[in-house]
């Protein structure tokens, strides 16, 4: 396995205040477990990914009806 695939599984097991902590502290980590972290993040949605939700995802013409 991996050293980023066996840090991935070992994060799984934590919770998600204890991942926002760690989160806080990723500039210490190794590399490989930084990247494990930010996978374990992103999957349970605890960081923005970047995907525009609600409002944003919509069109301005959506918001603001037909002109």
């Amino acid at each position: 396995m991996t050293p980023i695939r066996t840090a991935e599984k070992t994060y799984r097991t934590y919770s998600s205040p204890i991942l926002l902590e760690l989160k806080e502290r990723a500039h210490q980590l190794e590399p490989a477990d930084r990247q494990a972290l930010q996978n374990i993040l992103l999957e349970r949605r605890l960081v923005d990914s970047g995907s525009p939700t609600g409002i944003e995802r919509r069109g301005k013409q959506d918001i603001e009806g037909p002109e």
